[in-house]
């Protein structure tokens, strides 16, 4: 038996014995259309040959309940964009947070470098100016073994009284 699909008129060859007395409901392989196929057996007068019947009331029902069905996936359409729109608006949201505290990271590693800088800084102007007060504490002593060190020793010594009140006419 010869069964043309209703959407595409593309034709099919079935086994009659597949179709039972009430219908079947169908899918087209080329346009997954569904159809519900009721075959009538007629006796042609001239050929007596058996002739397909189409159900045209089951055709208007099968079309509105396709009608239904495309409202129905477009609306889920509808509904699975905004979902994906959502997904994307809230995975922008999570790597802009993620960006805003690997850069908060970022500047609090550069802030801690600049401060460790600054440390070592104080840190080595205290400790020269200890070398110095010891120096010119032990001057006398070491002109015994560096005899042309005294005047490097108190050149060291007036540059810091200097800095000292650099410092302190800075401050006031």
């Amino acid at each position: 038996m010869i069964i043309e699909c209703p959407n595409c008129s593309k034709k099919f060859n079935l086994d009659e014995n597949l179709i039972p007395q009430n219908g079947r409901t169908l899918k087209c392989s080329s346009c997954s259309h569904i159809w519900h196929h009721k075959v009538s057996l007629n006796v042609d007068n001239n050929n007596n040959k058996i002739s397909e019947d189409k159900n045209t009331k089951s055709d208007i029902k099968l079309s509105q309940i396709d009608e239904k069905n495309n409202e129905v996936n477009k609306k889920i359409k509808v509904k699975d964009a905004l979902d994906i729109s959502r997904q994307s608006i809230s995975e922008k949201k999570i790597k802009n947070s993620k960006v805003k505290t690997e850069d908060k990271k970022v500047n609090n590693e550069k802030s801690s470098q600049i401060k460790m800088i600054f440390i070592y800084l104080i840190i080595l102007v205290i400790s020269l100016l200890g070398l110095v007060l010891l120096l010119d504490t032990f001057k006398y002593n070491l002109s015994n073994v560096f005899p042309s060190a005294i005047p490097i020793f108190e050149s060291f010594y007036e540059t810091m009284l200097d800095l000292k009140l650099f410092l302190k006419d800075l401050i006031n």
